[in-house]
Protein backbone atom coordinates (compact mmCIF):
# COMPACT_ATOMS: atom_id res chain seq x y z
CA UNK A 1 0.00 0.00 0.00
CA UNK A 2 0.96 3.64 -0.45
CA UNK A 3 0.40 5.94 2.53
CA UNK A 4 0.30 9.69 1.92
CA UNK A 5 0.18 12.38 4.57
CA UNK A 6 -1.83 15.19 3.00
CA UNK A 7 -1.64 17.59 5.98
CA UNK A 8 -2.97 17.98 9.53
CA UNK A 9 -4.79 14.70 10.34
CA UNK A 10 -5.54 13.76 6.73
CA UNK A 11 -4.01 10.65 5.19
CA UNK A 12 -4.69 8.90 1.91
CA UNK A 13 -4.03 5.17 1.71
CA UNK A 14 -3.99 3.56 -1.73
CA UNK A 15 -4.29 -0.21 -1.68
CA UNK A 16 -2.65 -2.52 -4.20
CA UNK A 17 -6.00 -2.99 -5.93
CA UNK A 18 -6.29 0.78 -6.47
CA UNK A 19 -8.91 1.43 -3.79
CA UNK A 20 -8.36 4.76 -2.00
CA UNK A 21 -9.04 5.33 1.68
CA UNK A 22 -9.06 8.92 2.97
CA UNK A 23 -8.96 9.81 6.66
CA UNK A 24 -10.19 13.17 8.04
CA UNK A 25 -10.25 15.45 4.96
CA UNK A 26 -9.93 19.10 5.98
CA UNK A 27 -11.56 22.43 5.12
CA UNK A 28 -9.78 25.78 5.15
CA UNK A 29 -6.98 25.47 7.69
CA UNK A 30 -4.37 27.56 5.91
CA UNK A 31 -3.93 24.76 3.37
CA UNK A 32 -6.10 23.83 0.43
CA UNK A 33 -7.35 20.26 0.43
CA UNK A 34 -6.09 18.80 -2.88
CA UNK A 35 -8.56 17.24 -5.27
CA UNK A 36 -8.63 13.47 -4.96
CA UNK A 37 -10.91 10.55 -5.57
CA UNK A 38 -11.86 8.23 -2.74
CA UNK A 39 -13.58 4.90 -2.30
CA UNK A 40 -13.84 5.02 1.50
CA UNK A 41 -13.75 8.12 3.69
CA UNK A 42 -13.29 8.05 7.46
CA UNK A 43 -14.46 11.01 9.54
CA UNK A 44 -13.43 11.00 13.18
CA UNK A 45 -15.71 13.89 14.19
CA UNK A 46 -17.75 16.74 12.73
CA UNK A 47 -15.29 19.64 12.98
CA UNK A 48 -14.46 21.45 9.73
CA UNK A 49 -10.79 20.48 9.80
CA UNK A 50 -11.68 16.78 9.79
CA UNK A 51 -14.97 16.31 7.92
CA UNK A 52 -14.66 18.12 4.57
CA UNK A 53 -15.99 15.28 2.45
CA UNK A 54 -17.23 17.83 -0.11
CA UNK A 55 -13.59 18.28 -1.14
CA UNK A 56 -13.45 14.69 -2.42
CA UNK A 57 -14.71 13.10 -5.61
CA UNK A 58 -15.81 9.61 -6.54
CA UNK A 59 -18.54 7.23 -5.51
CA UNK A 60 -17.22 6.89 -1.96
CA UNK A 61 -18.72 5.52 1.21
CA UNK A 62 -18.45 7.63 4.35
CA UNK A 63 -17.75 6.12 7.77
CA UNK A 64 -18.53 8.46 10.64
CA UNK A 65 -19.82 6.17 13.35
CA UNK A 66 -18.91 3.48 15.83
CA UNK A 67 -19.32 -0.11 14.66
CA UNK A 68 -17.81 -2.95 12.66
CA UNK A 69 -17.96 -2.99 8.87
CA UNK A 70 -16.50 -4.94 5.98
CA UNK A 71 -16.08 -3.98 2.33
CA UNK A 72 -14.47 -6.52 0.04
CA UNK A 73 -11.22 -7.43 1.81
CA UNK A 74 -11.17 -4.35 4.05
CA UNK A 75 -12.28 -4.75 7.66
CA UNK A 76 -13.21 -1.61 9.57
CA UNK A 77 -13.87 -0.95 13.23
CA UNK A 78 -15.05 2.43 14.50
CA UNK A 79 -14.17 2.77 18.18
CA UNK A 80 -15.81 5.23 20.58
CA UNK A 81 -13.64 7.85 22.26
CA UNK A 82 -13.74 11.55 23.16
CA UNK A 83 -12.31 14.79 21.80
CA UNK A 84 -11.43 15.94 25.33
CA UNK A 85 -10.68 14.73 28.83
CA UNK A 86 -14.21 15.43 30.11
CA UNK A 87 -16.14 12.61 28.39
CA UNK A 88 -17.00 14.89 25.46
CA UNK A 89 -18.35 17.79 27.53
CA UNK A 90 -15.88 20.25 25.97
CA UNK A 91 -15.52 19.17 22.34
CA UNK A 92 -17.74 16.14 21.83
CA UNK A 93 -17.10 12.60 20.72
CA UNK A 94 -14.34 11.17 18.53
CA UNK A 95 -14.29 7.96 16.50
CA UNK A 96 -11.05 6.02 16.22
CA UNK A 97 -10.82 3.94 13.03
CA UNK A 98 -9.03 0.62 12.96
CA UNK A 99 -8.75 -0.58 9.36
CA UNK A 100 -7.28 -3.91 8.30
CA UNK A 101 -6.23 -4.56 4.71
CA UNK A 102 -3.40 -6.42 2.94
CA UNK A 103 -2.25 -8.01 6.17
CA UNK A 104 -1.80 -4.67 7.96
CA UNK A 105 -3.89 -2.88 10.55
CA UNK A 106 -3.95 0.92 10.45
CA UNK A 107 -5.35 2.83 13.41
CA UNK A 108 -6.19 6.52 12.99
CA UNK A 109 -6.85 8.13 16.37
CA UNK A 110 -8.59 11.22 14.99
CA UNK A 111 -8.70 14.02 17.57
CA UNK A 112 -8.31 11.80 20.60
CA UNK A 113 -8.33 14.10 23.63
CA UNK A 114 -7.81 11.74 26.56
CA UNK A 115 -5.68 8.86 27.74
CA UNK A 116 -7.23 5.47 26.93
CA UNK A 117 -8.63 3.28 29.69
CA UNK A 118 -7.91 -0.46 29.74
CA UNK A 119 -10.94 -1.23 27.59
CA UNK A 120 -9.83 1.17 24.88
CA UNK A 121 -6.24 -0.05 24.98
CA UNK A 122 -7.55 -3.59 24.45
CA UNK A 123 -9.35 -2.44 21.30
CA UNK A 124 -6.16 -0.85 19.98
CA UNK A 125 -4.21 -4.10 20.24
CA UNK A 126 -2.87 -5.46 16.97
CA UNK A 127 -2.21 -2.05 15.44
CA UNK A 128 0.64 -2.12 12.92
CA UNK A 129 0.52 1.52 11.81
CA UNK A 130 -0.59 4.15 14.31
CA UNK A 131 -1.61 7.62 13.12
CA UNK A 132 -1.50 9.69 16.28
CA UNK A 133 -2.04 13.39 17.11
CA UNK A 134 0.89 14.91 19.00
CA UNK A 135 0.25 18.67 18.98
CA UNK A 136 -1.87 19.08 22.10
CA UNK A 137 -4.32 21.91 22.80
CA UNK A 138 -7.26 20.22 21.05
CA UNK A 139 -5.92 16.67 21.42
CA UNK A 140 -3.51 14.63 23.49
CA UNK A 141 -0.12 16.28 23.74
CA UNK A 142 3.38 15.00 22.99
CA UNK A 143 3.89 13.31 26.36
CA UNK A 144 0.50 11.60 26.28
CA UNK A 145 1.11 10.49 22.70
CA UNK A 146 4.44 9.00 23.72
CA UNK A 147 2.81 7.02 26.54
CA UNK A 148 0.12 5.70 24.18
CA UNK A 149 2.74 4.69 21.61
CA UNK A 150 4.65 2.76 24.24
CA UNK A 151 1.54 0.91 25.34
CA UNK A 152 0.12 0.15 21.88
CA UNK A 153 3.58 -0.77 20.49
CA UNK A 154 2.77 -0.52 16.79
CA UNK A 155 5.36 -1.27 14.12
CA UNK A 156 5.09 2.21 12.58
CA UNK A 157 4.12 5.49 14.26
CA UNK A 158 2.97 8.34 12.01
CA UNK A 159 2.69 11.59 14.01
CA UNK A 160 0.02 14.03 12.84
CA UNK A 161 -1.98 17.06 13.96
CA UNK A 162 1.01 19.22 14.86
CA UNK A 163 2.06 22.74 13.83
CA UNK A 164 3.50 23.07 10.33
CA UNK A 165 4.25 26.25 8.34
CA UNK A 166 1.04 27.79 7.05
CA UNK A 167 -1.28 25.82 9.33
CA UNK A 168 -3.90 28.10 10.88
CA UNK A 169 -4.52 25.87 13.91
CA UNK A 170 -2.80 26.65 17.19
CA UNK A 171 -1.15 23.41 18.22
CA UNK A 172 2.33 22.35 19.30
CA UNK A 173 5.25 21.56 17.01
CA UNK A 174 6.64 18.09 16.29
CA UNK A 175 9.78 19.03 18.23
CA UNK A 176 8.08 18.26 21.54
CA UNK A 177 7.19 14.71 20.46
CA UNK A 178 10.67 14.20 19.03
CA UNK A 179 12.16 15.10 22.41
CA UNK A 180 9.97 12.52 24.17
CA UNK A 181 10.78 9.62 21.85
CA UNK A 182 14.53 10.28 21.71
CA UNK A 183 16.45 7.15 22.67
CA UNK A 184 13.29 5.04 22.92
CA UNK A 185 11.95 4.65 19.35
CA UNK A 186 13.86 4.64 16.09
CA UNK A 187 13.03 7.71 13.97
CA UNK A 188 13.26 8.32 10.25
CA UNK A 189 12.28 11.25 8.05
CA UNK A 190 11.31 10.19 4.53
CA UNK A 191 11.72 13.66 2.95
CA UNK A 192 8.45 13.39 1.04
CA UNK A 193 4.75 13.06 1.79
CA UNK A 194 4.34 9.38 1.03
CA UNK A 195 5.76 5.95 1.69
CA UNK A 196 5.14 2.43 0.47
CA UNK A 197 4.63 -0.24 3.07
CA UNK A 198 3.62 -3.89 3.15
CA UNK A 199 3.31 -6.60 5.75
CA UNK A 200 6.71 -7.90 4.62
CA UNK A 201 8.30 -4.54 5.54
CA UNK A 202 7.56 -4.79 9.25
CA UNK A 203 10.60 -4.57 11.51
CA UNK A 204 11.20 -5.86 15.02
CA UNK A 205 11.55 -2.39 16.50
CA UNK A 206 8.92 0.34 16.49
CA UNK A 207 9.79 3.22 14.16
CA UNK A 208 8.51 6.78 14.09
CA UNK A 209 8.30 7.91 10.48
CA UNK A 210 7.96 11.62 9.78
CA UNK A 211 6.63 12.64 6.39
CA UNK A 212 7.26 16.00 4.74
CA UNK A 213 4.01 17.67 3.70
CA UNK A 214 5.76 20.59 2.01
CA UNK A 215 3.97 19.57 -1.19
CA UNK A 216 0.78 21.01 0.30
CA UNK A 217 -0.91 24.01 -1.33
CA UNK A 218 -1.33 26.99 0.98
CA UNK A 219 -4.41 29.18 0.60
Amino acid sequence: MIIQWIAHACFKVTLDNGKCLVFDPFGDIGYKMPEMEADMVFVSHSHFDHNAIEKLTGDFRVFDMVGSFSIDDVKIKGIASYHDDAFGAKRGKNVIYKVTAEGLTITHLGDLGHMPDEELYAQLEGTDILMIPVGGNYTIDAEQAFEICKRVAPNIILPMHYKTPGLAVEIGRLYHFDEKIKGFFDRAAVGKNQMEFSAADKKRRTRVIVMDNSMRTEI
